[in-house]
């Protein structure tokens, strides 16, 4: 029929026309989805190295409420991933020293965080070279961590794991543009020995607010004390229930150590709100005594 309308000659130019058309309608469209996404991602900064989040770290409104974690058994380290720095374990490191030491050492390691305002001996300036107490070679900075400066308002980071620890040494040498001087080898290999020879324990870690909510819990008075003028032995034993109290608090797992319990209430007689009577007690005594306490 269409042959009625144009010439075999007309429709075969017409047909041409169609297929270039459809021809470049594909070819704008493999543009579009291939080629532009590609060229949009050109400039586009190249991906920083993953780091995992540092031990206790959420990134939310409170760092210290993290997620309980459960007790960990790390494999020895091959000293090839550690004693030398990489930009994963400097990635690492760095984020662990935002986390760890900018509050005293300040964001360069000026020593001019905004903690460390009240420390007498002031915290290190990690860009000088002189009065570095313990050294600034790799074996002296993992000293520090480890054991902390007696005196000083820097700690031990021993909770921290071993490569951790390392992230942070290699992290903070490279904040002095000093000369640090050739490493000590023998220094080193012992360190390298350690990392090799065994692994480590990462003990149960709870967050901090449930650790506060737990210990003021324990140090609430104990709700026998309020009714200690009707229970004979407790009527007996204590003198002041909210001094008692008070004294339970200050008893570590009091509940579950009757000994520790009982020396600890008669060393602090009289005072403490027990009575001096108890220092007479007999063991047996003792224990009704914190099972009463305890509300057993």
């Amino acid at each position: 029929m269409i042959d009625t309308y144009v010439s075999p000659s007309e429709l075969k130019r017409l047909l041409s026309a169609l297929l270039v058309v459809g021809t470049f309608i594909v070819l704008v469209a493999l543009f579009a989805f291939l080629i532009v996404p590609g060229m949009r991602n050109v400039n586009t900064p190249e991906a920083s190295v993953a780091v995992d989040a540092p031990q206790g770290e959420t990134g939310w409104l409170d760092p210290t409420d993290y997620p309980a974690t459960a007790r960990v058994v790390l494999p020895p380290i091959d000293p090839k991933t550690v004693m030398t720095p990489n930009p994963e374990l400097m990635a690492r490191g760095k984020a662990l020293f935002v986390q760890n030491c900018v509050t005293c050492h300040g964001p360069e390691g000026k020593g001019d965080g905004p903690g460390g305002a009240g420390l007498n001996p002031k915290p290190r300036n990690f860009t000088q070279q002189a009065g570095w107490t313990n050294g600034y070679r790799i074996e002296n900075i993992y000293k520090t961590l480890d054991e902390g400066v007696k005196g000083s308002g820097m700690v031990s980071y021993n909770y921290l794991s071993k490569k951790d620890r390392m992230a942070l040494v290699h992290v903070v040498q490279s904040l002095g543009a000093f000369d640090h001087g050739p490493e000590n080898p023998e220094a080193l290999e012992a360190l390298a020995k350690l990392f090799a020879s065994a692994g480590e324990v990462i003990p149960d870690k709870i967050p901090v607010p449930f650790a506060e909510q737990k210990l003021e819990a324990e140090d609430q008075a104990t709700p026998a004390l309020a009714d200690a003028s009707t229970h004979p032995l407790l009527r007996g034993a204590i003198l002041d229930p909210a001094r008692a109290a008070q004294t339970l608090a200050g008893i570590p797992r009091w509940r579950e150590d009757d000994k520790a319990f009982a020396l600890a209430v008669s060393a602090s007689l009289p005072g403490n709100g027990f009575s001096p009577a108890v220092a007479t007690y007999a063991p047996e005594r003792w224990k009704a005594l914190q099972s009463a306490l305890s509300g057993r």
